[in-house]
């Protein structure tokens, strides 16, 4: 997925990023922009942080698996979005180019991955967002007071938790485990709002 406010430029330096990444070579802003014949102070100017490229180029590889989870969920429900978020915890957490980031670059990665500022987390909170607004949960704070963004805000902050427990807590990651709490939410978010 290309960014429609990005040039042609900017997206061809984060697909060579993500080639990078993929290919377990570290995403080095100054070597980065000389392949892309642009000067470094460019890609600072156009993104700030090698955070921010690093962010970039993994979710085009994110964004990929989406397409494919939701390809095969045609019917926005409840149940779709629970099978949808599974098969999706499952891939990104056994992509072997994160797993090797995570394991050689932990602060980095849970920066890039977790940190308020991130481009990962922030999309997707808003693919949960839309997932949430497709099953009618309301987006105001009818739900106990908890609104429909605070909520997607929530279940991806608890994915991270069970997908990067190895970063966070030592312990081995547990994608599967998170699915039948968000379960448990959604429940509790359909219940409030009858």
């Amino acid at each position: 997925m290309s960014h429609p406010d990005r040039s042609a430029n900017q997206q061809a330096l984060i697909r060579c990023a993500a080639d990078w990444f993929r290919e377990g070579r570290r995403v080095d802003l100054g070597q980065l922009a000389a392949a892309q014949g642009v000067g470094r102070a460019t890609v600072y100017r156009w993104f700030g942080s090698r955070e921010h490229v690093v962010g970039e180029a993994i979710w085009l590889g994110i964004a990929q698996a989406i397409e494919r989870v939701q390809a095969d969920e045609p019917v926005r429900d409840r149940a779709a979005f629970l099978r949808a978020f599974e098969r999706l915890a499952h891939e990104v957490r056994s992509y072997p180019p994160l797993a090797r980031f995570a394991a050689d670059e932990p602060e980095f990665a849970m920066r890039v991955l977790q940190s308020g500022r991130s481009v990962v987390q922030a999309r997707l909170i808003d693919w949960v967002d839309g997932w949430l607004h497709a099953i009618d949960v309301p987006p105001d704070g009818d739900v106990r007071g908890v609104s429909r963004a605070d909520l997607a805000y929530a279940i991806v902050r608890l994915a991270e938790s069970f997908l990067w427990s190895d970063m966070l807590i030592g312990t081995p990651p547990q994608p599967g485990k998170a699915t039948p709490v968000v379960e448990l939410l959604l429940l509790g978010a359909e219940t409030s709002a009858r």
